[in-house]
């Protein structure tokens, strides 16, 4: 478990810090985000540090395991004493994690009404769960987008051309070819009547503007209105 000292705030309540992690042997990154609600923190996509590292932005409350992907370094925080969130399906996945909670199809919020949820069921491979921060009108997603710049490793840039993910912010080939288009029609449809501007994604630069557009485009196959 590593020391955080890679940490920066975008907004008033909101955190972010990253840690190299490989994937099949190439650097991808990956990225949590800390929002502070009313003095309680809630922690998405914990990164390998020591929770104790983030008490100084408040009082450790939520942790979330966002998909059936980023959940590697959840355990220390849930045995913290964090109220530990999973994706549908990640607790059987994880059965030596005591989760609290595990977001229902509803999307119904357990953080109060600053961050919006919801638990996306078109790629059920995934079961990924997006939140909207409304203060910071900001996007929290993790596999959703990609957007490595011409400054990532060219490995890792070469990798994610091969999927479809490169150049710019984009979705991979696995999102075109396993998404239920559909249901993620609607879902993607229900994100953009969100009001956000920023996007935070786990690979990748972050969106500070033009968020919607982005979205938009990197999704243009499935025709969102």
């Amino acid at each position: 478990m590593g020391h955080l000292e890679d940490m920066r705030e975008l907004a008033p309540g909101l955190h972010v810090a990253d840690q190299e992690v490989k994937f099949l042997g190439i650097e991808m990154g990956t990225r949590m985000t800390i929002l502070n609600l009313d003095g309680q923190l809630l922690v998405h996509s914990p990164i390998d540090v020591d929770p104790s590292s983030v008490a100084h932005l408040g009082e450790p409350r939520w942790v979330i395991a966002p998909n059936k992907l980023h959940h590697l370094f959840v355990a220390p925080w849930v045995e913290a004493g964090l109220e530990g969130w999973a994706a549908p399906g990640l607790p059987e996945k994880r059965a030596d994690v005591d989760f609290h909670g595990v977001f229902d199809a509803d999307g119904k919020s357990p953080f109060g009404p600053d961050v919006d949820v919801l638990p996306m069921r078109c790629m059920p491979a995934v079961n990924e769960v997006v939140l909207f921060h409304r203060p910071s009108r900001t996007l929290i997603l993790s596999d959703l987008l990609f957007n490595f710049p011409p400054t990532a490793p060219w490995a890792t840039r070469a990798f994610m051309r091969l999927f479809g993910a490169h150049p710019g912010c984009r979705a991979s080939h696995l999102e075109r070819l396993t998404m239920k288009r559909d249901i993620a029609r609607a879902e993607l449809g229900r994100i953009l009547e969100w009001d956000f501007e920023r996007v935070i994604l786990a690979h990748g630069d972050i969106l500070e503007s033009g968020g919607p557009h982005a979205l938009r485009a990197a999704y243009h196959w499935l025709d969102l209105s």
